[in-house]
């Protein structure tokens, strides 16, 4: 994303799930559902101006959430129990970890921390910032299913996320998330573990960290029966909450050998070939369909498909035809 401001997220409330103008009552707020011991000070003449506005989503153990202070704000914590990432949609912030020199973050760009960290923030007025927390169990043993072995030490991410590479990478996740706002129900304990899934896996596949290098290396190469076994699984339960992870791990392979033997065998990476089946799924549902039995919503949560935009979009470029069009039409 270009380091220019960015619109909300698609499927966000207009209205946050927490708005206060008390400064002890939004220092409670974040401390609260951040995990983490937290100061805010406001420089004085931020005073009459203050209103924290926050949008937060819970799915798993995890968090992410789009706060702003509507005036100039500092934010300091004490030592962070999980991984804090701080990406901002609007506006200027810079923050510094462990007393160290202050880094600065325009729209699209972001900052870092990861557990143990000290930190001290620095929010310009107008800021807006979508913020993630993400447990440290929830990194560390996605990262060690991705090795395919025990972590030798610390993540040690990079204290910087540039523009055009985390950000694009979380984005399509953190609507998930966000969108169930809208809904007036909380997702279920399996669309969080498969939304905090996709975070985790944008965060350690996207962003610099000490085993970055080898996560990149070619692994061996697949038997094609287990692709093969791969994607039957996969047109077999299109509608289970499918990662990389989990489908390397239901295969006995390493996420490297799966997504390479995918890459040769159906020349595409194997959470696109999964989107493939379901596209093809809910078309046949769709034409099957008689109008008023059922919905395309319905259909579309039967075949695992959880964003119905991005649903819409991709099926009206492959069909010529929305899919309420589809249903629409008598069953010949």
């Amino acid at each position: 994303m270009p380091a220019t401001e960015l619109g909300p997220p698609s499927g966000i409330h207009p209205d946050a799930t927490f708005q206060t103008t008390d400064p002890e009552e939004a220092e409670a707020a974040v401390a609260s559902r951040y995990q983490v011991s937290t100061r805010l000070v406001l420089p004085s003449q931020a005073q009459p101006e203050f209103h924290l506005n926050l949008t937060e989503a819970k799915f798993a153990s995890s968090m992410v959430g789009v706060l702003s202070f509507g005036s100039a704000a500092r934010v300091v914590t004490d030592a962070t129990s999980g991984f804090h990432i701080n990406l901002t949609l609007q506006g200027r912030a810079t923050g510094a970890a462990n007393g160290g020199e202050a880094q600065a973050a325009v729209a699209g760009e972001g900052l870092v921390y990861e557990p143990g960290t000290v930190t001290n923030a620095y929010w310009f007025r107008g800021c807006r910032v979508l913020t993630l927390f993400l447990s440290q169990w929830a990194i560390e043993h996605q990262l060690e299913s991705l090795l395919g072995h025990s972590l030798r030490g610390p993540l040690r991410p990079e204290a910087k996320a540039e523009a055009n590479g985390l950000a694009r990478a979380l984005v399509p996740a953190v609507q998930l998330a966000l969108m169930h706002l809208d809904r007036g129900t909380a997702p279920t304990a399996l669309v969080q573990r498969h939304v905090e899934a996709l975070v985790v896996n944008s965060f350690l596949l996207t962003h610099r960290h000490r085993y970055s290098d080898e996560l990149d290396r070619p692994g061996p190469t697949s038997p094609r029966s287990a692709i093969e076994r791969a994607a039957h699984l996969l047109e077999e339960r299109p509608e289970h909450p499918w990662t990389t992870v989990t489908l390397a791990s239901e295969v006995h392979l390493s996420v490297r050998a799966l997504q390479d033997g995918f890459k040769r065998h159906y020349d595409t990476p194997p959470m696109t070939y999964l989107r493939g089946v379901r596209l093809r799924g809910a078309h046949a549902a769709l034409v099957a369909a008689s109008p008023g039995e059922t919905t395309v919503q319905e259909v579309a949560l039967r075949h695992g498909i959880l964003h119905p935009g991005r649903f819409s979009i991709a099926y009206r470029k492959e069909y010529g035809e929305t899919p309420s069009a589809t249903m629409s039409r008598p069953v010949s």
